[in-house]
């Protein structure tokens, strides 16, 4: 007896949520939806690791809450310790990325969470032979 009335409220709700996701998509909201996605859903967090992005490689950018400076955001290919490569969006708040050495990174579906600098030789061998770099 309940179905019909949630049916009935479920699926224009959908809709409006795929519209304005569109609509946030359109206006260059992704970089910025993407980690929330990757948050919202149960996606497991991974350590993986990838070279630091060449300065001036950033995929996109867009001004801080500030508006003083900007956030720089990256598409890195990043490998767990098994080898396994997938792309990764990292935001660098406030700086671009200076291009040297690794990153250990804290993975969420296709969003580097955290992620800190660290040396070639702390990334397990599977990872940089995936990365081959």
């Amino acid at each position: 007896m309940h179905r019909k009335p949630l049916a009935a409220v479920h699926v224009p709700l959908s809709a409006a949520f795929v519209l304005v996701g569109n609509a946030l998509l359109d206006a260059g909201w992704g970089s910025a939806l993407r980690p929330i996605a990757d948050r919202v859903l149960p996606n497991p967090e991974i350590a993986m690791w990838a070279p630091a992005p060449e300065s001036g490689s950033h995929a996109s950018s867009y001004a801080d809450v500030t508006g003083a400076g900007a956030n720089y955001v990256y598409l890195v290919d990043a490998a767990d310790d098994g080898g396994n490569v997938r792309e990764l969006q990292l935001i660098f708040f406030g700086r671009e990325s200076d291009g040297e050495g690794w990153l250990e990174i804290e993975a969420c579906g296709g969003s580097g969470v955290r992620y800190r600098a660290c040396d070639a030789a702390q990334a397990p061998a599977a990872a940089r032979g995936a990365l081959d770099r």
